[in-house]
């Protein structure tokens, strides 16, 4: 007779994307554990006290793709999430000296732009419009298990949107906002959001999807929004593991596993570093799938052509962060002193330059640094005063399109130098903060891989590229978050739909295992790329087809007396 097992099902990683699956799980009435290495839940998605007294969200630091069906199902309200946004999305600042605030409501962003470039507010809601139509035939998909990309292609062909295809999916994003922009700034900024955990730059082909991907998410019903956790990012992951609990899952932190135990090619349990023991029907990992397949699994065990192809996977590309304790907001160059202004309540984007972005991909090509950098910026303790005490900020920095491993040097012996070479940078658009640096934290991709246990550094465990999408996410043999070992499951982000604060692998995941368990000979999850778009998208998408309807368009989305009706013309649900 088989003993029964400790658990139902066994998650490595508290990730998340685990406690999503967690939480799903439990809800299904499985006895559940998860296993966490580090002291906190919530793997990159996490809020740390690296200085103390003042708190940072350490790694990912904007609230925007989370689906706001997992934010539903799993009521993550009723156990303490509060998401929000400031009175600005983001603030961009060149290297000019001239700036660009984008608004939470459409009609303050396009007159903004006109200050710009008129023929590109135009062109930006054009854009938006194209955008949403592609978001509308790609997230049907995300909740459910892959589609190959030949279904994904037949969805937009069906659609009449092979065009729309082959530009946000095929184009690098210097080639997608060519066609549609004429301003080098406007360009430069929006090419931000195709550079995210990537190794490449913006002529590199298929980084309109990396683009796409961080650019459709919504918040609150808006599309193309993103905001803020109080708490930090780490808040997202205290409220799944709140629920998960509530519904009876075993979260355990500071619980290191050293390998998945496979009896027969089906996975049994797992063993702890300190040589524990732990039972489980099925088990699952949050890691990257270099880490699930080449570390927690014994060497012999899996097919040497999968441990190859697994080897493949590209998991170039990292990213770093700077967290600075100040005690006087940035005085940004355009701004008489450094009162609070909405250029500090979102996302802060400095010295957006395509040409630098092109220098930083040869750089990180070569493993050194680039001459200047493209820095983000986060200072949530303007709106969360729950982050610093009282007359100090925290203020978080970010640098993408870093080499994973440098050349002829390490990240340990270069991290110190690689930041003052950033903070310098930082200086010559807010000079005031060279006086009023207090303290000073840095992650770097070393850090990432290892503490917190992302592979390279790649905090999306692996390429967003068209080769790494979809049914070949991360390699088509693990899919469908099976792997050749039986009851063993990816739920990470290496897996469909990829990378970013979503959640969704980790419910598909869950969805998948819990169809096996029942013996289900049906694959969860009906397709849906077919689905239809609200009304108001479809009408907004027929006016704006024809040029007198974008004349048309464009002047009612420009006029404040008419902002609930472009709110609402933009819902996604």
């Amino acid at each position: 007779m088989t003993p029964t097992p400790d658990y139902d099902a066994v998650i490595v990683g508290a990730g998340h994307n685990g406690l999503v699956t967690a939480n799903y799980l439990a809800r299904a009435g499985k006895r559940v554990l998860v296993l966490e290495a580090r002291h906190v839940v919530g793997g990159a998605c996490v809020t740390e006290e690296l200085i103390p007294g003042s708190k940072w969200s350490s790694c990912a630091f904007i609230a925007g793709l989370l689906r706001p069906e997992i934010i539903a199902e799993l009521e993550l309200e009723r156990f303490g999430l509060d998401l929000y946004q400031g009175d600005a999305l983001s603030f961009s600042l060149f290297r000019d000296g001239t700036s660009f605030t984008m608004w939470k409501e459409t009609d303050r962003t396009l007159r903004e732009l006109e200050k710009i470039n008129k023929h590109d507010a135009q062109a930006f809601l054009d854009f938006g419009v194209r955008l949403q139509r592609f978001a509308g035939l790609v997230t049907p998909y995300l909740l459910t298990p892959p589609p190959q990309r030949s279904e994904v292609f037949a969805a937009f062909e069906a659609a009449g949107e092979q065009t729309l295809f082959n530009e946000f999916t095929l184009l690098s994003v210097r080639d997608l906002l060519d066609r549609y922009f004429e301003d080098e700034r406007i360009k430069s900024m929006l090419t931000f959001f195709g550079m995210v955990s990537i190794f490449g730059g913006p002529s590199s082909p298929g980084t309109a999807y990396t683009y796409g991907h961080h650019s459709w998410g919504e918040f609150n019903g808006n599309f193309g929004q993103f905001g803020l956790a109080r708490g930090g990012m780490g808040a997202i992951s205290e409220a799944l593991a709140a629920g998960a609990r509530h519904h009876g899952a075993t979260i355990r932190t500071s619980t290191p596993v050293d390998t998945v135990i496979v009896e027969r090619g089906t996975a049994t349990g797992v063993r702890l570093t300190d040589g524990t023991v732990i039972t489980a029907g099925q088990v699952f990992s949050n890691a990257d799938p270099k880490r699930s397949l080449l570390q927690l699994i014994e060497p012999g065990l899996l097919p040497a052509k999968l441990v190859r192809d697994v080897e493949a996977i590209d998991t170039r590309g990292s990213m770093a962060r700077i967290h600075l304790l100040i005690d006087e907001l940035p005085q940004y160059l355009p701004f008489s002193d450094a009162t609070e202004g909405p250029q500090h309540h979102g996302h802060q984007l400095l010295g957006p330059s395509r040409e630098a972005f092109e220098e930083a991909y040869e750089a990180q090509r070569r493993g050194t640094f680039p001459s200047t950098f493209v820095i983000e910026a986060v200072t949530q303790s303007v709106t969360d005063d729950s982050l610093a005490p009282a007359g100090l900020h925290t203020m978080t920095l970010g640098i993408q399109q870093l080499p994973s491993q440098l050349s002829g040097t390490t990240w340990a012996a270069e991290k110190e130098k690689w930041a003052d070479l950033v903070l310098s940078d930082l200086f010559t658009y807010a000079p005031n903060l060279r006086e009023h640096i207090l303290d000073r934290v840095i992650i770097t991709p070393d850090d990432l891989n290892d503490e917190y246990l992302i592979t390279d550094g790649n905090i999306f465990h692996g390429s967003m590229m068209l080769d790494q999408l979809f049914g070949a996410r991360p390699i088509p043999e693990l899919s469908n978050y099976r792997t050749p070992v039986r009851n063993y499951y990816l739920c990470g982000s290496g897996t469909h739909p990829g990378g970013g604060v979503m959640g969704a692998n980790g419910h598909n995941a869950a969805k998948i295992a819990l169809a096996d368990a029942q013996g289900s000979v049906n694959t969860p999850g009906a397709r849906s790329g077919n689905r239809k778009a609200p009304w108001q998208q479809r009408l907004v998408g027929t006016l704006m087809s024809t040029r007198p309807g974008r004349w048309v368009g464009y002047q009612a989305a420009r006029q404040r007396a008419l902002r609930k009706i472009t709110a609402y013309a933009a819902r996604v649900r």
